[in-house]
Order: structure tokens, then C-alpha cells, then sequence
């Protein structure tokens, strides 16, 4: 220890630091507690008569006996007073900043200055590692422990809702807000919109002529206008949304299609959902249900995506002549076979060119004209629906156009339900 308190006080070194080097010994005290133990045992020995080549600051105001030591304070030559100085001011600052959000937890991470890291790297170089704890990771906890005292909020090392960065090269300090997430089920109920916003890719968003000025090219989307009153009451700029598949723009969703949004950054947190759900569901076109909270939305997210949905489809088809309902029936032997599909037409400038095989759980049908047929289909979660009767050139085989003799003219395509 003496060989240890020989090195650690050469430079002028405040209480946190110097006992940080012995940070992982003795359980109840802090750092600053141990490296008071370590400036006193060195006095001791300086004042008993030993020789040490030791920097006089370290013992400013201290009282010796035996020997006469004349020294003025100086900066800590690792930290430069982090932790005597700034560490209250800073916190501080920090507080004022999160007076305007709301939040339960919080987590700090610092970046010390490259001089304080090289500074550090010398001293363990110096003494080992064994015993010591880093910079970094004291910077962290005192300075969680300063805002937990002012705010009355929590350190949370899992999922905080905001993290402060703390950054020692630049003096500056910034927020990351844990994004809000909102769990439920959505029907689209109109035509012609899709499930999210579509940047116009011309302009990206800036407005020209080929969007018309709007920076998109439709007016309005599932996701606006489900998150439209979601993005006030958070206070938040921007979110996704993440759902369970999409139907295709010309498509109703009469089922309720599990989704999740992503409020980005939000200012606030404890929202009112069942008003909520009442304003979105002002909308003719959207509706939702079964809002709420979800802590960490990422694993649910994520199962959203993999799980494979049957889903139920109502197709009213036109076709280019009259139907033959002798052939007609013959479509009702798609659900003992497999559907192989190449990549639609439709899709393919974003699609894997693949062949997919898929199967038809169950097909019903009503003729309600001369050249008209309403189709209700159970199938395989990844069935292209349109495809499957249209045949696209080809592509899907068998296809209920090709197995009745008749091109389709028309169709207008609804979910019916989503199958958990």
C-alpha cells in the first residue's frame, strides 16, 4: 500500500480518484471515502519522517507536526475537478433540462475527455488494474446519484426513459427519450390510402410538382391518422408504425390488424388512451381498438413481424364475360392443392424474385351475376390474394382466372380477419 500512495499522490489527485484505484476493495465506503483513507495514511507516513516523492498539494490543510510543507490547491490532475466541481453545476443543468419532459427513470453515460482517458491509462499502467475502477463508470454513478437527489426520480440501467450523455470533449450534454410505444388492433375502412406515409421519393419530402407541393403522394395514411392525436399528447415530432403485414392501398382491412406505434422522443408519457382511441375513431376512414402501453414494444415488434397470420379475404370480382358455372366449381379443389407463386408483377421492384408456395385453407362463393362472383378465402399467411385470381401472366399457378376460362375485368378486396 505504501508503494501504492507513492505513485497515486506524485501529481496532485483529488479524493474520487485516488481512491478509485482501490475502488473494489472494502465494501461501504466510496470512492471519495477511500481516497481520503489513502491522503491520510500518506500523511502519516510523511509526518512520521519517511522520504516520499510527493506532490505538496495533495496535503493542502493539513496540519503536520513533525514537518513544515508548504503547498497551494491545485486542479486534480485526472479528473480536473469533475467531481469537487462541476458534478454539482452540471447536475444542475441537467435537472433544469428535464423539468420540461416527463419521465419515471433515467440513466447516465458519460464520455470522459481524451486527456482524462490517456491520464488514466498512465496511473494504471503505473499501479495495475486489479483493484481499480474507471472514470467512466464513477462519472456515472455520482452524477446519477446528484440528479436522482434533485429530481426524485430513478437510475434504471434495463430500460430508462431517458438516457443523459455527458459529454467532457465538448462540454456538452444531451437527452435520448425512450420512445413511447402503443400496442392495438386497426381497420381501414376507406379505399385509396395506404397503411403508412408515402414520402414523395422526387423531392423526399420538400414539395414539388409531381406530389403536388404535399412531399407525399397520398393525403393522409393509417399511420397519420392513428398517431395524429398520439404525436400531440406525447409531445412528439415523429413515429412509426409497425403492424402485423399491410393490405394493399385499394383494400378495406375489416379485421383488426395488430399494430404498434412508435412515439419518437416524447416530452410526456402518461397518456389518456381511451380518449385517445375516442379521437382517432372521429375518422371515417380508420378505426382502432384495444389501445395501450407497452414498456419496451421491441420484442412485441419484432413478433408482429415473424408471426405468420391466417388471414380471411371477401373478393367481388367482375369478369371479362359470362362466368361458366360448370367451371366455377372446379375452383373449390384449390384448397387440396398447393399455390406456387412467383414474385407479382406489382411487388417485384421491392420483392425478392422467389417462388412461393402457399396454400388455400378454404374458398366459398356466391354468384350474384351474369359475370359477377363474390369469393370469401381462408389462406396461408403470404398467399398473394390478387394474384390467385387474376394469374398475373402466369406467375401464380393454379389461378381461379385460368381455371374458369375468364379474365377479371374488375375487383374490390376486403380483410375480413386477421386469425391470431
Amino acid at each position: 500500500m505504501e508503494e501504492l500512495v507513492r505513485e497515486v499522490f506524485k501529481e496532485p489527485m483529488c479524493d474520487n480518484c485516488a481512491g478509485r484505484t482501490v475502488g473494489n476493495l472494502l465494501s461501504g465506503f466510496d470512492n471519495k471515502q477511500r481516497g481520503n483513507v489513502l491522503r491520510t495514511y500518506a500523511a502519516l507516513l510523511l509526518d512520521s519522517g519517511e522520504k516520499l516523492d510527493l506532490d505538496p498539494s495533495n496535503f493542502h490543510g493539513m496540519k503536520f507536526r513533525n514537518i513544515k510543507l508548504e503547498s497551494k490547491q491545485q486542479k486534480c490532475k485526472l479528473c480536473k475537478n469533475f467531481f469537487s466541481e462541476k458534478i454539482n453545476e452540471l447536475s444542475k443543468s441537467i435537472s433544469k433540462k428535464l423539468d420540461k419532459i416527463e419521465f419515471n427513470t433515467f440513466l447516465v453515460g458519460s464520455v470522459p475527455s481524451h486527456e482524462m482517458l490517456n491520464d488514466e491509462e498512465k496511473l494504471q499502467e503505473r499501479l495495475g488494474i486489479e483493484f481499480s475502477e474507471t472514470i467512466k463508470s464513477e462519472m456515472n454513478r455520482e452524477l446519477g446519484k446528484a440528479i436522482e437527489k434533485i429530481t426524485g426520480k430513478h437510475f434504471d440501467l434495463k430500460i430508462p426513459d431517458v438516457t443523459i450523455v455527458v459529454d467532457n470533449n465538448t462540454d456538452t450534454t444531451r437527452l435520448q427519450l425512450r420512445s413511447v410505444y402503443i400496442s392495438g388492433g386497426y381497420q381501414k375502412l376507406a379505399r385509396g390510402i395506404p397503411q403508412t406515409k408515402w414520402t414523395c421519393r422526387n423531392c423526399n419530402g420538400k414539395g414539388c410538382t409531381v406530389c403536388g407541393g404535399e412531399g407525399k403522394l397520398y393525403k393522409t395514411s393509417v399511420q397519420e391518422i392513428i398517431d395524429k392525436p398520439l404525436l400531440k399528447a406525447a409531445g412528439s415530432k415523429e413515429s412509426a408504425l409497425h403492424a402485423a403485414g399491410r393490405e394493399d392501398i385499394d383494400a378495406r382491412n375489416l379485421g383488426f390488424r395488430p399494430f404498434v406505434v412508435e412515439l419518437i422522443k416524447p416530452e410526456k408519457r402518461k397518456l389518456d388512451l381511451k380518449k385517445l382511441e375516442k379521437e382517432i375513431n372521429k375518422s371515417k376512414k380508420v378505426k382502432v381498438k384495444g389501445l395501450k402501453l407497452v414498456g419496451d414494444g421491441r420484442p412485441l415488434i419484432i413478433k408482429l413481424k415473424s408471426d405468420r397470420y391466417e388471414k380471411t379475404y371477401f373478393i367481388d370480382i367482375e369478369f371479362e364475360k359470362d362466368v361458366d358455372k360448370k367451371l366455377l366449381k372446379l375452383v373449390k379443389g384449390l384448397v387440396k392443392i398447393p399455390i406456387l407463386q412467383k414474385t407479382p408483377t406489382r411487388v417485384e421492384h421491392r420483392r425478392a424474385k422467389l417462388t412461393r408456395k402457399r396454400l388455400v385453407k378454404g374458398i366459398s362463393y356466391v354468384v350474384s351475376g351474369k359475370r359477377r362472383v363474390k369469393f370469401t378465402i381462408r389462406s396461408e399467411a403470404g398467399l398473394y390474394i390478387k394474384e390467385l385470381i387474376n394469374g398475373d401472366g402466369g406467375k401464380t399457378q393454379p389461378n381461379i382466372s385460368d381455371m374458369i376460362k375468364n379474365k377479371v375485368k374488375s375487383l374490390q378486396l376486403d380483410v375480413l380477419k386477421i386469425h391470431s
